[in-house]
């Protein structure tokens, strides 16, 4: 019977709305008075829904004249760089280029528009509010977006004209202590989360039962969602691995409004593109089921380092990249900043031993006594979640326009070419007067290169890398267009520097996370391959053969158009054949 309400509901919205294969329609936006449901619809929706329906806005609104407060205003400016705040926004991304509006904090503008923000939106609480704007969306011919914190380099959870579904209140977690599934056993303590939990509220919650799971550096980003689904680094990946190796079951709504269980028995080919292929695209995740590990000890050590000139840089720099072989063997891992004619560093090593870690700083110093070493700390803390709040945790300012391009640096590639490399990063270096910096990542290597049991698609570069190194961005809201548009460039062409330290003919790969919206072959460097990519893309069709999940550079956005809004004819054909075995298996079935 399953299968016959799957098939019937296509049909319906077939037949009801006149889908028929000669005309898939561009999607149906709210300045489209024609087509865009009326207020009764409305009303009869909001209803189905609990009264869940509410407005975004953007979220400077409150400073312009368009929507002017004075109270809410001096808030916002007060709150503006909080990510937590942003969060609890319906219509706030966490960069405010993002929502690209004219409205500002800055300026107060008669201008102020909706911009990209969505101009309704379900917040959702229930898998039943989840399923039911799934289906009023799909009926209605509507775009279609999902957020849930607005964590997102690529504008991915906004859409000019769309209806939203707001995951950020479903906050449940479920501690289950002896998990099994078809395929596995007795996993202890694994944790059931749902879409709107933050990291910051797992890994405070699984403190109380000295646990850790494998999450993001940045407490406010959402736990389920685009951030695991899209692999997911980890200041722990070094220790256990991605964020995605960690999945064991998933708990999803998929393009015919059904809810389904996705483990590696159940829908195991959507498991497999879930856990590593991108958010957004196959199916919308209620909840996620992930393993949880004892938690470490952490010890840590800050360092930053001045050189007085350009030749005493490039030394530090190459001493630097040949230092990292030497951590990474030792377990550390560590995010640094090479901007102008500095190098900021933060190491930690879980389980860690802080004497033997003291030791090799101390060395690294006395490499380069020719330097000025600003400050050099370190601090052992008795678990990851002590170490996340009170140094991750705090270091999390959002707000701001923002653009990122990244690259997974191979691990044979440092150890084998430090000096080209330093000289790479030095090129692609940050400038404090522009707003850029180079942040690298040492959480690759390691378990993440374990490839045992893995059974996700994550990209492969993940597996033989050792650094993330993200050509990063920010300007002001009073930048101007032209200003902003050569700014964008540059992010693109320092993040190609990078690739100069790549074997002849190798191709580049990146975090998809953490990428330009405008990154040439983005579906081999964003997934690993065309072969990956194509694979991908074949169970995007088998889920949601209608594309109603669609956006920025997700798996199957190359068959819209570049606003999202329209299909391209060349896909009249898939969606005609799609039709007809949907009509095939009804007879089928009911025969």
């Amino acid at each position: 019977m399953h299968c016959v309400h799957i098939v019937l509901y296509f049909v319906t919205i077939i037949f009801n709305q006149q889908l028929t294969i000669a005309q898939l329609r561009c999607r149906c936006l709210a300045s489209n008075s024609s087509c865009w449901p009326n207020a009764t619809v409305w009303q009869m929706f909001n209803e189905s829904i609990n009264g869940r329906l509410v407005i975004p806005e953007p979220s400077a609104a409150v400073c312009n004249e368009r929507s002017y407060n004075s109270t809410a205003c001096s808030i916002t400016k007060a709150q503006w760089s909080n990510a937590t705040w942003r969060s609890d926004q319906v219509g706030a991304m966490q960069n405010h280029n993002w929502e690209n509006s004219s409205c500002s904090i800055f300026v107060n503008r008669s201008t102020c528009n909706q911009g990209s923000v969505p101009v309704l939106a379900v917040d959702a609480i229930s898998p039943e509010h989840v399923k039911a704007t799934v289906r009023f969306a799909a009926t209605n011919n509507l775009r279609l977006v999902i957020k849930s914190t607005g964590h997102d380099y690529l504008g991915r959870s906004t859409a000019a004209g769309s209806l939203l579904l707001w995951l950020h209140h479903m906050k449940n977690m479920t501690l289950i202590e002896q998990y099994s599934s078809c395929d596995l056993t007795n996993i202890s303590n694994a944790v059931c989360i749902e879409a709107g939990v933050q990291w910051s509220e797992v890994y405070r919650w699984l403190s109380k039962f000295n646990l850790v799971a494998i999450g993001a550096a940045s407490g406010t980003v959402s736990a389920v969602g685009g951030y695991l689904e899209g692999g997911g680094h980890s200041p722990l990946s070094r220790w256990k691995g991605m964020a995605a190796d960690q999945v064991l079951e998933y708990d999803v709504v998929t393009a015919d409004g059904q809810r389904q269980t996705v483990n590696a028995c159940q829908n195991g080919d959507l498991f497999w593109a879930l856990n590593g292929g991108g958010g957004g695209t196959y199916a919308i995740v209620l909840s996620a089921v992930v393993r949880t590990f004892p938690s470490p000890s952490v010890v840590v050590a800050t360092c930053s380092v001045s050189a007085s000139n350009a030749t005493s840089y490039a030394k530090l720099i190459e001493s630097f990249v040949e230092f990292l072989p030497i951590v990474a063997d030792a377990g550390w891992s560590a995010y640094f900043d090479i901007t102008d004619l500095t190098l900021s560093v933060l190491f930690h090593v879980p389980n860690g031993d802080w004497a033997a870690l003291n030791a090799t700083l101390n060395q690294f110093v006395a490499n380069n006594t020719d330097l000025h070493f600003n400050s050099t700390n370190s601090f052992a803390f008795p678990s990851f979640y002590y170490y996340f709040a009170l140094v991750l945790e705090p270091n999390n300012p959002t707000g701001y326009d923002f653009l990122v391009s990244s690259r997974l640096i191979p691990e044979s590639i440092i150890r084998s070419k430090p000096k080209q490399v330093a000289e790479v990063f030095i090129q692609a270096k940050g400038q404090r007067t522009t707003g850029s910096n180079l942040r690298g990542s040492l959480i690759a290597g390691g378990q993440v290169s374990n490839t045992t049991n893995r059974n996700n698609s994550i990209n492969p570069g993940w597996r033989t890398a050792l650094l993330r190194m993200a050509c990063t961005q920010d300007w002001s809201d009073t930048t101007s267009k032209a200003d902003q548009d050569y700014l964008a460039a540059q992010v693109l062409l320092r993040a190609a520097m990078l690739d100069a330290v790549l074997p002849a003919g190798s191709q580049p790969t990146c975090y998809a996370n953490e990428a330009h919206p405008n990154e040439v072959n983005w579906q081999e460097k964003f997934y690993g391959s065309k072969v990956i990519y194509n694979q991908l893309k074949s169970i995007k069709e088998k889920y949601d053969p209608f594309g109603l999940f669609v956006c920025t550079n997700c798996v199957g956005s190359d068959d819209w158009t570049s606003d999202l809004n329209c299909p391209k004819t060349s896909n009249s054909v898939r969606f005609n054949l799609t039709i007809f075995l949907l009509l095939i298996e009804i007879f089928a079935i009911l025969s």
